[in-house]
């Protein structure tokens, strides 16, 4: 399932919600929401700024709880072993799905350990460069990469990582061949972006937008569905490869078992918290926008990428380090 035709029919499905369930007492104590990376990315972001309405709906509050390491399968472990009561839930995204295909013995299984709940929020990567490359457009770009095979590097923060994934999907429908330079973090990638020692790298917006601005780095493309209006004229992707869509897609999801009236009253919540227009303003500042996904919609999108980006690790022969 697509992701942008999952949210054209998740407005549906959210607009005709139910009255609340019957357990009324639940939640009666704070509610431990685990973001799987360290504090100040997209997600971490998109997480604090929809749980802060979600937890006034809730009448409790939910604490972020970061829990970062092994391309986010340490948070995931503790939520898949956390008691299945409604109090521990899961920001599950993109490397939910790739995980299965990179990891070969996984602590849980992805689509059995949780239950889904809802949607959170979506954004598409930037593919940026430095501006003292020669490729100032993403058709420049392109076809600087197809004159010079093996020579344009890309940077990551390590090996199966969205951006890696990402430029691996866009090598494997352009027939680029390209080099991948993965480090230990995003920070030195930046650094060494802005210096020309590296080609390009797929960000997010928000983490690059000051640096855009400031003619320090140069938008070439956007890897999500469509143009963004933040940045109007600059292309996506699949304007030259049709089809081609590479999102970083959040949701939430609990432990297996939980009770399914506090999982329809969770889903409630975060559906209502998503369509604040308070809400909706500050993702949007942020290049990150809603996306109203039910659970079973969400469980629909993550059975979609999983085989999606088990094809692009396959054909790409990533294997985790």
């Amino acid at each position: 399932m697509k992701l942008l035709s999952a949210l054209a029919t998740a407005c549906v499905a959210v607009a005709c919600g139910g009255a609340l369930p019957a357990h009324a007492a639940y939640p009666d104590h704070p509610i431990r929401f685990i973001v799987p990376f360290p504090p100040g990315g997209s997600t971490d972001v998109a997480a604090r700024i929809v749980c802060e309405r979600a937890q006034k709906i809730l009448g409790q509050p939910i604490v972020i709880y970061n829990q970062g390491g092994g391309g986010a399968i340490v948070g995931s472990t503790t939520a898949a072993q956390a008691a299945p009561d409604g109090y521990t839930l899961l920001l599950v995204q993109p490397s939910h799905a790739s995980n299965p295909s990179l990891i070969r013995q996984l602590p849980y299984d992805t689509e059995k350990a949780f239950v889904p709940i809802s949607g959170l929020a979506w954004h598409p990567g930037l593919l940026v460069a430095s501006p003292s490359k020669p490729h100032k457009t993403f058709a420049e770009f392109i076809a600087y990469t197809k004159a010079h095979p093996g020579k344009v590097s890309y940077a990551t923060a390590g090996v199966g990582t969205f951006p890696h994934l990402t430029m691996a999907l866009l090598s494997e429908v352009g027939g680029l061949s390209m080099v991948h330079v993965p480090y230990k973090g995003a920070g030195p990638t930046k650094t060494d972006l802005i210096a020309g020692r590296v080609d390009v790298k797929v960000d997010a917006y928000a983490t690059s937008i000051g640096l855009i601005q400031k003619g320090e780095l140069r938008a070439l493309a956007v890897t999500g569905k469509g143009r963004i209006p933040q940045l109007p004229d600059v292309p996506a992707v699949e304007e030259t490869y049709p089809g081609f869509e590479s999102s970083i897609w959040m949701g939430v999801a609990a432990p297996a078992g939980v009770p399914p009236d506090v999982v329809k009253k969770l889903g409630q919540a975060f559906a209502e918290a998503i369509k604040d227009p308070a809400v909706v303003h500050s993702l949007d500042t942020q290049g990150i926008y809603p996306l109203a996904l039910s659970g079973p919609q969400l469980g629909d999108l993550i059975h979609s990428e999983i085989g999606k980006w088990a094809k692009t690790i396959k054909d790409a022969g990533i294997v985790a380090q």
